[in-house]
């Protein structure tokens, strides 16, 4: 009887590690190998190449720009691509507020449908929204 306990003890025991290292490699695995991890890193250091533009832009003519757009060809060849392409899921650039305290916001859509972070140039300041 107690060798039968014994040997079900251990069944359960090593099954239990078993499972918790198949969970371990998995969670891993994802980490390291999730789905648009390689995309989601080019948007990031794209949004720094567009934000170092816009600054470059601001030291130069005493303002940043009003849309992306002004930054080519002087300031970049071409505009860099963002996680995801489109009109919709590209970068975002918003200039908003009042006339002599604008607000410039440049975002980008990270995690589908949701989750854009974006850069606020007059706090010089990343958040994240949704």
């Amino acid at each position: 009887m107690a060798a039968t306990h014994g040997a079900l003890h251990r069944l359960v025991t090593t099954t239990t590690a078993l499972v918790r290292n198949a969970a371990g490699v998995a969670q891993t695995l994802y980490t390291v190998l999730r789905p648009g991890r390689k995309e989601g890193e080019r948007a990031q250091r794209n949004a720094e190449v567009l934000i170092a533009a816009c600054r470059d832009f601001a030291a130069r003519r005493g303002r940043l720009p009003d849309a992306l757009e002004q930054l080519v060809p002087d300031f970049l060849p071409e505009l860099p691509p963002a996680k995801f392409s489109g009109p919709t899921f590209g970068f975002t650039y918003d200039v908003s507020g009042a006339e002599g305290a604008p607000r410039h916001v440049l975002g980008w859509t990270d995690q589908l449908p949701f989750g854009r972070p974006f850069y606020v140039f007059e706090e010089d300041r990343w958040g994240y929204l949704d």
